[in-house]
């Protein structure tokens, strides 16, 4: 194995973890992409930043499990609520969050497989860990910083 397809698999590997981590507070603080400018800034810096890219495509996910908007998602966690706190404000199942968030890690891992950037072992140990990493996530409080 040469060194451009370990740091690929290392940087696959690292990027998924992170966004199953914090992945959910990295979308509620992503940009809104409210403007063209933003968007053009926004994918340029997905281009050097594929955390970003995978936090935004969670915030997708978690906020249409819960049926609100990225704005209203973002908002409450800045005010200190968790994934879990929100979605019981809301009257929704917090398992439908992580049920959605585990569908979508697990698809992006498989098509990372597909495509040759990681191998379906490293896949399997990611996957094997990314029950526990949604958990800590969905009881994080985010934006809570001093």
């Amino acid at each position: 194995m040469n060194l451009k397809t370990t740091t690929k698999k290392i940087v696959a590997t690292v990027a998924l973890a992170g966004a199953v981590t914090a992945g959910t507070a990295g979308a509620a603080f992503a940009a809104d992409g409210s403007s063209s400018t933003a968007n053009a800034d926004g994918a340029a810096q997905v281009a050097k930043h594929p955390r970003l890219a995978l936090r935004r495509a969670l915030g997708g996910v978690v906020s249409e499990a819960l049926g609100v908007s990225r704005a209203d998602l973002r908002a409450a966690l800045k005010g200190g609520q968790s994934v879990n706190e929100y979605a019981a404000s809301l009257n929704k199942d917090p398992q439908v969050v992580v049920d959605a968030v585990t569908n979508a890690v697990n698809t992006r891992l498989d098509e990372a497989v597909a495509n040759g950037k990681i191998s379906a072992e490293r896949a399997a140990t990611i996957k094997s860990k990314v029950p526990a990493r949604i958990a800590k996530a969905m009881d994080h409080h985010f934006g809570q910083h001093a």
